[in-house]
């Protein structure tokens, strides 16, 4: 079988990432908004992924209150909205193709109850750019495959981007701080090279997801989002059942369903340390097909992929490079295209884009 697509985007994310950073003009955009007390961040997908796993990140070093919701539950389910100031308050949407329909409905509703609308996509001049009062460009370009990478990836980094810049233009972070946090970021692009090179051997030597019918991925902290991706990830790509959650809602049922043939996928960064390097123990007497990704203390394991520490972003760009090779490596092992037709005709069928 031809090697998938999706190993190029992989592996163009470092520069895209490396650009983002040198984007101009950025700041005088996000100053707009010193004022922001509240976000909402109104996303399908990735997206919501992404905005879950920043959104503590950006609350902590701009001091924003920051809340996540899919398009639909922003529409039909969020009455907080209206208790809001429209001057001291965003909406943030997040489209990398621009057409999404649910996503375009919210922002029309957000218009009209007279909030500003900050968006993230890829595409100049698409309905959420039209719609949006400033918009942020992902520069990451055409991603044909089921499961996005690289759009995801500069979607995290664009917003942790942006809440840094905040919480400069706000005079919470001093020139000091920004350069260390700009450093991490730097830092963490930089480690790519070596995580795809360590990953992939890794997947050659262990052979992790062989014969692959379900999956579980567990994270904490910011890799709670990652968590969630990951599961996205390899349902989209393996296309079998999926599930995701923290480490502590783990044991509040969904233990219960492990078996010998559960593949589980653990993400121990500094948050809930203990307890996922204790559920990793526990799980290797129940399952062979139980891995961690670990960046806190090096794990000396055969199942264990150790990627460096970055403390303010939790690693969290690390953790999700390993977790997009995963999601493409597994199913090329089990002799499967992950970007083969799946109820692809779904998405047409209910209209889901513009």
């Amino acid at each position: 079988m031809n090697k998938s697509i999706m190993w190029e985007y992989i592996f163009q994310e470092k520069e895209i990432l490396s650009e983002i950073l040198q984007t101009e003009g950025i700041d005088q955009q996000i100053a707009k908004y010193k004022n922001i007390e509240s976000m909402y961040f109104v996303c399908h997908g990735s997206s919501y992924n992404a905005a879950m796993a920043v959104s503590s990140f950006i609350s902590k070093i701009s001091k924003v209150k920051v809340h996540i919701y899919s398009p639909s539950n922003f529409i039909y389910n969020c009455p907080s909205i209206d208790l809001e100031s429209r001057e001291t308050t965003l909406v943030v949407t997040i489209s990398q193709t621009g057409t999404s329909r649910g996503t375009i409905d919210a922002m029309q509703l957000a218009r009209q109850k007279g909030y500003r609308i900050l968006t993230l996509t890829d595409v100049l001049g698409t309905p959420v750019d039209k719609l949006s009062n400033d918009t942020l460009y992902l520069q990451c370009a055409i991603e044909d495959s089921n499961a996005k990478t690289k759009g995801y990836s500069s979607t995290l980094l664009l917003l942790m981007f942006t809440g840094l810049l905040l919480g400069c233009a706000k005079g919470i972070l001093n020139e000091n701080e920004r350069q260390n946090i700009m450093d991490e970021f730097r830092s963490a692009i930089a480690d790519f090279e070596e995580i795809i090179n360590n990953t992939i051997d890794w997947c050659k030597k262990t052979k992790f997801g062989n014969k692959m019918e379900n999956v579980y991925v567990l994270g904490n902290g910011m890799n709670y989002g990652t968590a969630l991706e990951g599961q996205l990830k390899l349902m989209e790509t393996m296309c079998i059942p999926a599930m995701s959650n923290d480490i502590e809602e783990f044991s509040h049922g969904m233990h219960r369903s492990i078996n010998e043939d559960s593949h589980v996928i653990l993400l121990n960064s500094a948050f809930g340390n203990e307890d996922i390097v204790k559920t990793f123990e526990y799980l290797k007497q129940k399952t062979k097909h139980v891995m961690m990704i670990n960046c806190v203390e090096q794990i000396d394991d055969g199942m264990v992929i150790n990627i460096k520490q970055y403390p303010v972003t939790q690693s969290v760009l690390g953790m999700t490079l390993v977790i997009q090779i995963l999601s493409v490596f597994i199913p090329e092992l089990n002799g499967k295209d992950p970007n083969a037709y799946a109820n692809n005709d779904y998405t047409s069928f209910i209209h889901t884009r513009i």
